[in-house]
C-alpha cells in the first residue's frame, strides 16, 4: 500500500501535468484564431461604428463593446479554426504552416468543436441583441460565409473568383455595425464596394504564397488558375478600384495612402519575381492594414466632428 507521502506527490504530479495540458490547449485555442489577423474583423466593426456615430457618447453603447469582444477572439477562432480543419489537403504541402502558422492536428477536433459551440452560442446572443432586421441579416450572412468559405460542399475557397468575392465577409462587421445605429438607406454603397474590392485584393494577394500547395492538392483557386503574374495583375485591379472609389467618395489623401500601402508593394512583387519578397510583404500586411485602418478611423472621427 502506498504511503500518504507517495499519494501526495502522485496527486501533485497529476495536477501539474493537468494544468500544463490545459495551458497548452488554451494557447492552441488562441493560436488557431491568428491574433495577428484580429484587426481584420474587429477593425471594420470599429470603423462602421465611427461612420454611424454622431457623438463620442455613442461609443458608450454596450452593444458596440459586445461586438468588439465578439470580433476579436471568438469570430476569428470560428473562421480560422474551420479553415484549418478543412484545409488539411493543401496544408500538408504548405511550408507556411510550419514556418509562419501552426499546422492543424485532427487530435484537436474535440477542442475545435467546443470552441465552435461556444462561438455559436455567443453569436445567438449577439444576434438577439441586434436591434433591426438589416443588421441581423448581415450577421447571418457573415456566419454562413465564414463557414462555407472552407467547408464542403460549398467551399468557396476552391471556386474560381467566388473565393475572392466571398471575402466580403471581412467588411461585413463594419456594415453590420453601421446598420445597428443607422437605417439601410444611409449606407454608402460606393464605399461598401470600395471596401469589398479591397478585401478581394487582400484575399487574392494572400493566396499567392499558397499556389504551389494548392496545385499539389488539386484545389483550383483563382490564383492557381490565373498563375502568379496574372493573379498579381488582378490584385492590382482590385486595389485600384478601391482606391479610385476612396478618392471620389472619401478623401484624396486616404487614396494616396492606399496606393502606397497596397499598390506599390504588389507592383514591386510583380516586377521582382521574388517569392521571398512576396512572403515578406504578406507577413507585413497585418501592420499595414492596422495602420491604414487606424488612419481611416481617425479621418472619419474628425470628419464627423465627434469631439463636438
Amino acid at each position: 500500500m502506498a504511503s500518504n507521502t507517495e499519494n501526495h506527490y502522485r496527486l501533485k504530479t497529476l495536477s501539474f501535468f493537468s494544468r500544463n495540458k490545459l495551458i497548452k490547449e488554451l494557447a492552441w485555442v488562441i493560436t488557431i484564431s491568428r491574433p495577428r489577423f484580429w484587426t481584420y474583423l474587429v477593425g471594420p466593426w470599429a470603423v462602421g461604428m465611427v461612420c454611424a456615430s454622431n457623438s463620442l457618447n455613442d461609443f458608450s453603447e454596450l452593444l458596440f463593446w459586445i461586438g468588439m469582444l465578439f470580433f476579436t477572439w471568438p469570430a476569428n477562432a470560428f473562421l480560422y479554426g474551420i479553415n484549418d480543419y478543412s484545409d488539411g489537403d493543401t496544408d500538408k504541402f504548405n511550408p507556411k504552416k510550419e514556418k509562419y502558422e501552426a499546422r492543424y492536428s485532427y487530435r484537436k477536433n474535440s477542442i475545435l468543436i467546443t470552441v465552435c459551440i461556444f462561438v455559436i452560442i455567443f453569436s445567438l446572443v449577439l444576434w438577439w441583441l441586434l436591434p433591426n432586421p438589416p443588421s441581423k441579416i448581415v450577421f447571418m450572412i457573415w456566419l454562413i460565409l465564414s463557414a462555407s468559405y472552407s467547408l464542403k460542399p460549398i467551399r468557396f475557397k476552391s471556386r474560381l473568383f467566388l473565393d475572392s468575392l466571398s471575402n466580403v465577409l471581412y467588411i461585413l462587421p463594419g456594415v453590420m455595425s453601421f446598420l445597428v445605429f443607422n437605417p439601410l438607406e444611409y449606407l454608402s454603397w460606393p464605399v461598401v464596394i470600395a471596401a469589398w474590392s479591397w478585401a478581394m485584393g487582400m484575399h487574392l494577394f494572400s493566396a499567392l504564397p499558397d499556389i504551389n500547395a494548392d496545385k499539389q492538392a488539386k484545389v483550383r483557386t483563382t490564383a492557381v488558375w490565373l498563375g502568379r503574374d496574372f493573379a498579381i495583375v488582378l490584385t492590382l485591379l482590385y486595389y485600384s478600384v478601391a482606391i479610385i472609389l476612396c478618392i471620389k467618395y472619401l478623401n484624396l489623401v486616404l487614396g494616396i495612402l492606399g496606393c502606397f500601402a497596397y499598390c506599390f508593394p504588389t507592383l514591386y512583387v510583380l516586377v521582382s519575381k521574388d517569392d521571398k519578397l512576396l512572403m515578406s510583404i504578406y507577413k507585413r500586411f497585418p501592420i499595414i492594414n492596422a495602420f491604414c485602418g487606424g488612419c481611416l478611423f481617425v479621418y472619419i472621427f474628425f470628419e464627423h466632428n465627434l469631439l463636438g
